[in-house]
């Protein structure tokens, strides 16, 4: 895996380019919850995508993720490649010209977002020589698409920088007040313009922030200081919390994401 930010224009619209590399007899990867739209540009063997172990995998090859309030489960076996673009909530609104709400819990062919240019754009990538070359590739694409006037209303940008820079942690009813609207039209448009409500975003921030303690905690260090840290009312709470929206609980989480042996390198180049 290679990584690295969108730089130029793109700044504004990505918060990560990761390109991969897989090769897998068969692999299976819990894929939880999370605050970002991401362009799955992939260009080899499709994934299986289910939100359940008894739902038959949907096989995609190029796909476009919503913002997710549940977990999933992807499957492949063969060689995957290709590029995933995390977007920022103004890039969603630039590159893919959708309104967020529609693409929440939902998992879209990237044809049926961007059409022609999306296959011109996964040729191109296909077609590149060395991931370097694919960042710039659609850095350039992607920030020809800036437009100031496209994103969210200045009321929900504004509760949308706080309670990220909170991790969700803060109650949200006070922050919604100083914005002079009313809870319920500012409830609605911050569902429409970043998927989900902000008690939502909320919760799936501070998820987000215990996922990042998790993988940086000594092994044998106690769950609880954790739930204590983000900001959950007792274990009960974290634990319901953290099933709701990865579909198991810490410990299976923990197991299941210890790195793997044939695993070859991540890189991080500067951008």
């Amino acid at each position: 895996m290679v990584t690295r930010r969108g730089a130029g224009a793109a700044a504004e619209l990505v918060s990560r380019y990761a390109g991969y590399d897989e090769l897998a007899t068969l692999h299976t990867r819990r894929e939880v919850a999370n605050t970002g739209v991401s362009l799955i540009l992939a260009f080899g063997d499709p994934l299986g995508i289910a939100y359940d172990e008894s739902e038959e995998p949907r096989a995609l090859n190029a796909f476009v993720v919503g913002i997710q309030t549940r977990a999933a489960l992807t499957t492949f076996s063969g060689r995957q490649r290709g590029v995933q673009v995390d977007l920022t909530v103004r890039g969603t609104h630039n590159v893919l010209g959708v309104p967020p709400d529609e693409l929440a819990d939902m998992v879209v062919p990237l044809e049926s977002v961007l059409g022609k240019q999306g296959e011109q754009l996964l040729e191109r990538l296909e077609a590149s020589s060395s991931w370097a070359d694919r960042f710039a590739l659609l850095d350039e694409v992607i920030g020809a698409t800036l437009d100031s006037r496209a994103g969210p209303d200045a009321e929900v940008a504004w509760l949308l920088r706080q309670l990220v820079g909170a991790h969700g942690s803060t109650r949200v009813e006070p922050l919604m007040d100083e914005t002079g609207r009313s809870r319920r039209y500012l409830t609605e448009r911050f569902r429409r313009q970043v998927g989900v409500t902000p008690k939502t975003y909320a919760r799936l921030l501070r998820f987000e922030r215990t996922l990042e303690l998790l993988r940086g905690r000594a092994r044998d260090a106690p769950l609880g200081g954790i739930a204590a840290t983000v900001g959950y009312y007792d274990q009960a709470h974290f634990d319901r919390e953290f099933r709701s929206f990865a579909g198991c609980t810490p410990t299976e989480f923990l197991r299941e994401s210890d790195p793997s042996p044939t695993v070859s390198f991540v890189q991080d180049i500067a951008g």
